[in-house]
């Protein structure tokens, strides 16, 4: 019995070791199996991330270059669906009336081309209408609905607005789309959708201007215009048509001044434009003069676009009264017949002061007198060699009748022609008077005049020259310097001698 118990103690005890050395085996055979499948689990997840990774990145930087490519890669890239969009968009006729300054513009593809072609052809982009639809075109709700092409294009874009529900670009295609149909309502939902995301949506801007200005909410389609000229200037050519319109209506044109008041980063071109945008030449002139007392007032450059536009018509009168109104007070006190004679102020450069157009081998400019420092005269320096000298030239306003050119030189001029003073009526070549002509040395200044006479008619207004008559190029020789001062027009009187009879 104790032997027995022995035994199968012994044999217990010896089979303890072996039942020990079976449970480690197996269960190390299961901890590997499972290491194993962690890190083929780990594996396969590093795999998709990396494959994730290079998918989208890859379809990211095609889908600018080549958006057909990047939906190869990632059929769902909002960026690709969109451009696609755009580019099937830029084809259309029914929006050829945005390209090119409104459409995005890509670095590459059709549409890149496309956008740019209206530029290097030199495309006219004014005269549109604002009281006309977005797409220029006659609407078509049977084609916009029917059409694959446009049915594509709504496909991709809400393909895109699900991955990318704030997407504004997205919101503007579809209302691209839907301004070819009768939904006037859901059309200006979803430009205002896309402005109100991004205001560099241009297209979206500038349909939401035009629909405020034919809801007559001017203020609105001056806010929108803003907007759309800070973010896009280039487009400057599609919003002075209704520029132009709002300046003439009165309401509206109160809301334009207040607006050009705070100096918007566009004015300088605004005016540039301006005058070839109304149907009133005055209506400049009267915005203008809002501006005469802002903290920015007009700047010579906004006058004289204005100015030579009236003198490219014809209107004299008007321009001559435009400039005089723009004159500070001790200048208008010196307006005679012919302006700043003496040089003593710096010319603004404007039609009725002084013009320099400079030119090769010439040196014009104000410049103190030798003989008396406080005192400013005119004073070129020419050579050595040809001259390719412009004319100096003042615009003048004479009445019909006679009157006498004066002044001063001091020359030490060598050349074959010499200088000459002249004076013609506008739009004539011929003069009505002309001086001697001016070369050679004096030692002194020389008192120099002559007489003119404006005619009766077709002679509103006269050109005051100062010519370099070359008839060859031999002739443009020129070496030196002269210098000239105290310049005035006087009337002459004319005695009727029947009249002391």
């Amino acid at each position: 019995m104790t032997l027995e118990h022995q035994d199968r103690s012994g044999w217990s005890l010896r089979r303890w070791p072996f039942e020990f050395g079976s449970w480690s085996v197996s269960n190390a055979y299961k901890h590997v199996s499972r290491s194993r499948l962690r890190l083929l689990i780990i594996v396969f997840l590093a795999l998709f991330l990396v494959w994730e990774v290079l998918t989208r990145s890859l379809a990211a930087y095609f889908a600018d270059a080549s958006p057909e490519t990047a939906l190869g890669l990632r059929s769902d890239n909002p960026t690709a669906l969109l451009n696609l969009a755009d580019d099937k968009l830029s084809l259309d006729q029914h929006f050829t009336l945005l390209d090119p300054v409104l459409a995005p513009r890509r670095n590459s593809g059709s549409a890149g081309r496309s956008y740019a072609k209206g530029v290097e052809t030199g495309q006219d982009l004014d005269g549109v209408d604002a009281s006309q639809p977005l797409s220029g075109e006659s609407q078509s709700t049977q084609a916009a609905g029917n059409d694959p092409a446009y049915a594509q294009i709504r496909s991709w874009t809400e393909l895109a607005l699900l991955r990318n529900p704030l997407n504004a670009r997205a919101f503007r295609i579809l209302g691209q789309l839907s301004d070819l149909t009768s939904d006037e309502k859901r059309t200006e939902a979803l430009m205002q959708a896309a402005v109100r995301r991004s205001m560099h949506e241009s297209i979206a801007v500038y349909w939401m201007m035009r629909k405020s200005y034919q809801d007559q909410d001017y203020p609105a389609a001056l806010r929108y215009a803003d907007i759309l000229l800070k973010t896009r200037p280039q487009a400057l050519p599609y919003v002075m048509p209704l520029f132009g319109k709002l300046a003439e209506i009165p309401d509206a044109s109160n809301e334009l001044k207040q607006l050009l008041a705070t100096n918007p980063s566009w004015r300088p071109q605004f005016f540039g434009y301006f005058p070839a945008s109304i149907t009133d030449a005055r209506t400049p002139l009267d915005i203008l003069l809002s501006l005469k007392d802002t903290p920015v007032p007009p700047s010579a450059e906004d006058l004289r676009t204005y100015l030579n536009f009236l003198i490219q018509h014809g209107f004299y009168d008007l321009a001559f009264y435009t400039w005089l109104q723009f004159l500070l007070s001790e200048q208008l006190a010196q307006a005679g017949h012919l302006f700043n004679g003496s040089f003593e102020t710096i010319p603004s450069g404007l039609p009725f002061d002084w013009v320099f157009i400079g030119g090769s081998g010439v040196t014009i400019q104000i410049a103190a007198r030798p003989d008396q420092p406080a005192d400013r005269a005119l004073f070129l320096d020419f050579g050595p060699g040809r001259a390719d000298y412009k004319d100096v030239t003042q615009l003048i306003m004479l009445a019909p009748g006679n009157y006498k050119f004066r002044g001063q030189y001091k020359a030490d001029l060598v050349s074959q022609r010499g200088l000459e003073w002249r004076i013609a009526c506008a739009g004539a070549s011929a003069p009505i008077g002309q001086s001697v002509t001016f070369k050679g040395s004096t030692s002194a200044w020389t008192d120099f005049e002559f007489s003119f006479t404006v005619p009766n008619e077709n002679c509103p207004a006269q050109y005051v020259r100062l010519v370099f008559d070359a008839r060859s190029e031999s002739e443009r020789f020129i070496t030196g310097s002269i210098w000239y001062d105290d310049l005035q027009i006087t009337r002459e009187t004319v005695v009727d001698s029947s009249s002391q009879q």
